[in-house]
C-alpha cells in the first residue's frame, strides 16, 4: 500500500498524488491518502482534486497506517519525526523527501510507503505520464463563458501569462520564500515569444487581475481572464492548458497548466528564479524543452 500525505494548494496536491499514482502502479499496491493536513487548515480552496477531476481519495485508515509504518504511525510521532534532527529515525518505508530537487530515492521505495513531501518534478511520475493525464482530466463541463474563449484560444496563437501575486505579495512569511520579483523575466518572457511565434494573443491569468491591467503591457494583443474566482479558480488552470504556448510564474498552477497541455510543439518559458531565497535546488523542476529565463 503506497500512503500519501496531501497538504497545499491545488497544483501542489497534483504533484503529490501523481508520485503516489507512479509508485501504486509501479507495485500494483492499492494508493490511500493522509488527509489530516485539510481538517485545521483552509488555504486557497482546500482539498481540490475530487472535486477538479473527480478523483477518488480514500482515506488511509488507522489500521492501514500501521501496516505502512507500525509503531511509527501516530500522528504526534509522524509530526516529530519530520524534524530535521529526528529524521535518522524515520523507519523503512516513511519517504520523508530530503531537498527540492529530484530524489534518487524515490525509486528504491517498496509496495510499502507513505510519501510526506511535495515531489514537485516530472521524474517522479514521467514513467506514468498516460496515467496521470487520465487522472487530471476536468470532471465539470465548462461554463458557457469558458467554452467561448476555448474556442477563441484554438482559433489563434494563443499564450497563456500567468502573473501570481495574493499571499506572495501580501503574507509577509510567504513573500519571503516566494516573493520572487519577476518584473524583468515577463517583458524578456514575451519578447521571445514574440519572436518565435507569428501574431501571439496573450491570456493573462492572476489573482490580481486589476494589478495586471495597471502594470503589464505588452507589445501584443492581451486578454485578462478575470471571472473564474473562489472554488471556480481551478478553471484558470483548465483554460491555459488549452492554450498553445505558456509563460510561467513561480507557481505550481501554472507549471501543471502547461504541463497539461498535451501538443508537442508548444512553447513553454518558466522563471529561473523560482524560489527568494538559496535554499531550493530546481534544476529538476523544469521539463525537457522548456525555456528557463
Amino acid at each position: 500500500m503506497v500512503i500519501v500525505r496531501l497538504c497545499g494548494g491545488l497544483g501542489n496536491q497534483m504533484f503529490q498524488y501523481a508520485a503516489g499514482l507512479a509508485l501504486s502502479l509501479r507495485h500494483g499496491v492499492p494508493l490511500r491518502f493522509d488527509l489530516d493536513w485539510f481538517d485545521g487548515v483552509r488555504l486557497h480552496q482546500g482539498l481540490e482534486l475530487h472535486r477538479v477531476f473527480d478523483i477518488e481519495l480514500p482515506r488511509v485508515a488507522p489500521s492501514e497506517m500501521r501496516q505502512v509504518l507500525g509503531s511509527f504511525s501516530h500522528p504526534l510521532v509522524r509530526r516529530l519525526l519530520a524534524r530535521r534532527r529526528l529524521r535518522w529515525l524515520l523507519p523503512q518505508g516513511y519517504a520523508l523527501e530530503p531537498h527540492f530537487h529530484y530524489w534518487p530515492g524515490f525509486e528504491a521505495l517498496g509496495p510499502k510507503a507513505y510519501l510526506d513531501g511535495y515531489w514537485q518534478s516530472e521524474r517522479y511520475f514521467s514513467e506514468y505520464q498516460d496515467a496521470v493525464r487520465a487522472a487530471f482530466r476536468f470532471a465539470l463541463p465548462l461554463e458557457e463563458r469558458n467554452r467561448q474563449i476555448v474556442a477563441e484560444m484554438a482559433a489563434c496563437e494563443s499564450v497563456s501569462l500567468h502573473v501570481r501575486r495574493g499571499d506572495f505579495v501580501q503574507d509577509p512569511v510567504v513573500r519571503r520564500v516566494h516573493g520572487v520579483d519577476l518584473s524583468a523575466y515577463y517583458p524578456r518572457a514575451v519578447a521571445l515569444l514574440m519572436e518565435r511565434t507569428r501574431e501571439p494573443r496573450f491570456y493573462v491569468f492572476s489573482d490580481d487581475p486589476d494589478w495586471v491591467r495597471a502594470n503589464l503591457k505588452l507589445p501584443a494583443p492581451m486578454i485578462v481572464i478575470d471571472h473564474n474566482r473562489g472554488e471556480h479558480s481551478f478553471r484558470d488552470m483548465q483554460l491555459m492548458s488549452a492554450c498553445r504556448h505558456h509563460i510561467l510564474a513561480n507557481s505550481s498552477f501554472s507549471w501543471w497548466g502547461a504541463w497539461l497541455n498535451p501538443q508537442p510543439h508548444k512553447l513553454v518559458v518558466a522563471p529561473k528564479r523560482w524560489f527568494n531565497v538559496d535554499d531550493f535546488d530546481t534544476r529538476n523542476l523544469y521539463c525537457p524543452g522548456w525555456t528557463v529565463l
